[in-house]
């Protein structure tokens, strides 16, 4: 009976520290993501021009890769995916639920579709990311299917259903209470 309870013991402390490891771990990785996504500069190195120039992201080559990758790919939403693991990290840490990265993950997918639909359906002028626009690659795909037809069909009423459908999943995927708020 003793050894059941050391073991029991042990293995909760274990798994605590592990989340707790995890959720730094994710931190660091979404703070690191951040900067890169905030030092951005469309004349840095990426895919599309790898020129030998002088790389002006904090983060050097990788962040421009990086950086280049998911602001060329879903565009100005890129900016509340960092958001959304900072504040997973810090909920992953303080609740010890691992759920919680699978959960927040999956509430990111939608809103990025739909934000970079928002963002390439509305706003099409671009002056930073020029090569694929406001909403990136995907936003460009996805306004040239059917989701372009029914956004037509009301453009103002679209307008708000789209950007509230955006804020609402990136709220819940940041575990947004109005209680603790």
């Amino acid at each position: 009976m003793k050894i059941k309870s050391i073991v029991d013991k042990t293995g909760s402390f274990l798994l605590n520290r592990l989340s707790e490891i995890i959720g730094i771990f994710l931190l660091i990785f979404s703070i690191l993501l951040l900067i890169s996504l905030v030092s951005y500069s469309p004349e840095d190195p990426n895919f599309i021009f790898p020129e030998n120039t002088k790389i002006e992201n904090l983060l050097g080559f990788q962040g421009s890769y990086i950086s280049d990758l998911f602001l060329q790919s879903i565009g100005f939403i890129a900016y509340l995916i960092p958001i959304t693991l900072i504040f997973t990290g810090i909920s992953i840490f303080k609740k010890k639920e691992f759920f919680l990265l699978i959960e927040n993950i999956f509430y990111t997918v939608p809103y990025s579709i739909v934000g970079t639909l928002f963002l390439s359906h509305y706003y099409k002028d671009t002056f930073t990311l020029y090569i694929n626009g406001n909403g990136g690659f995907i936003g460009n795909y996805l306004n040239e299917t059917v989701l372009n037809k029914i956004i037509n069909l009301n453009e103002t009423i679209m307008f708000y259903v789209l950007f509230f459908l955006t804020l609402v999943l990136f709220l819940i995927s940041i575990n947004f209470n109005i209680k603790n708020f």
